[in-house]
């Protein structure tokens, strides 16, 4: 009797653990894409008294791999940065729309161009929902053809949710899911993917000795949450495009190469860096600080809370707490802000 009470009871120890512990743990990777073109910045128009258009497209994609390489959670944005020079002049820099195309919804007002009806972040939607549960070769393999200079999808139910041109969308995806840098993590079902982009035209220059400078920057922060909101996993990375215009309103220059963390150590922060005080390439500060959230679990009150200072009395906002500060000495107010925004946000 005592043996067969002591098996019920373990027995009931089981499916009580069971049920408390809730579903099993899975290995997943975070990865994020990011397709960059300054195509589309223009000259002026003397005719029409229109100034140049310097103009940046930064297309990113964050995924979340299975063990099996399929996507399970997906997101995708667009920031579209146009900067106005006239005359040697950028116009209204403190006025530009820094919004993304996902962030403007309606105020992007392409429905009305649309075949179906739909606004860009109604289609973007759509088009990333088609992209789950498939592979990068999945994805690699979705063909196009060219539909009033645009290229879009051949498969009929995807241009059915998605009729603009797929282009960057793809390259972005490809990207996001081939990242060599992004972050392998254990979690259960239930966990949540944020995005969020932050752009900043700021250092844009008027002529003077040199061409007027635009400069195009954003920054793009990816973070996976658990069910209680904490970091499980992060990326953040930054593109630094400059568009220069010269005396006569033509496009001088188009500068960019690829992102931060792409980049690596052609990015040259540490060569640049007064010596000594350059402990790393920003790609690896970056992965330490992601790396440091998803340790501490951190939800987005937390991350809005890291601690930084002046230390070095140079302008620059670094980490105080000194496990951080011993391997991130950048700036990172921004980071704190995508990553604290796209936890928010995570679906």
């Amino acid at each position: 009797m005592k043996k067969i009470l002591a098996l019920v009871l373990a027995l009931a120890m089981v499916a009580t653990l069971a049920a408390c512990g809730g579903a099993s743990e899975a290995e997943y990777k975070l990865g994020m894409g990011i397709s960059v073109s300054l195509d589309s910045s223009a000259d002026a128009d003397v005719e029409k008294d229109k100034g140049a258009t310097a103009q940046a497209d930064a297309t990113v994609a964050v995924v979340v791999l299975d063990k099996d390489g399929k996507i399970v959670a997906a997101d995708l944005d667009c920031a579209q940065t146009k900067v106005t020079v006239k005359d040697g002049k950028i116009v209204d820099k403190d006025k530009v729309d820094v919004r993304t195309k996902k962030e403007k919804k309606e105020d992007y007002n392409m429905k009305g161009a649309s075949p179906i009806g739909k606004e860009w972040y109604e289609q973007a939607a759509a088009f990333v929902e088609k992209m789950i549960g498939k592979t990068v070769a999945d994805i690699e393999a979705i063909t196009t053809e060219e539909k009033n200079g645009h290229q879009v999808a051949t498969d009929a139910d995807l241009y059915a949710a998605c009729t603009m041109d797929i282009t960057a969308f793809q390259a972005a995806f490809v990207a996001a899911c081939k990242d060599a840098q992004g972050k392998t993590f254990t979690a259960a079902e239930g966990f949540k993917l944020g995005l969020d982009v932050d752009t900043d035209v700021s250092g844009s220059t008027d002529a003077g000795d040199k061409n007027a400078t635009a400069q195009l920057y954003s920054t793009f922060g990816a973070i996976v949450v658990d069910a209680d909101g904490k970091t499980v996993a992060a990326l953040v990375d930054e593109i630094q495009p400059k568009v220069e215009v010269d005396a006569d309103g033509k496009i001088a220059a188009k500068n960019y190469v690829n992102t931060k963390r792409n980049l690596k150590e052609d990015y040259n922060m540490v060569k640049y860096s007064p010596e000594g005080t350059c402990i790393a390439e920003w790609y690896v500060q970056a992965a330490d600080l992601t790396d440091y959230i998803a340790e501490k679990a951190m939800t987005a009150t937390e991350i809005k809370a890291i601690a930084t200072a002046d230390t070095r009395e140079d302008g620059y906002m670094r980490p105080t707490d000194a496990d951080l500060a011993a391997v991130c000495t950048i700036q990172i107010a921004g980071y704190q802000t995508v990553l604290a925004n796209a936890a928010d946000a995570a679906k």
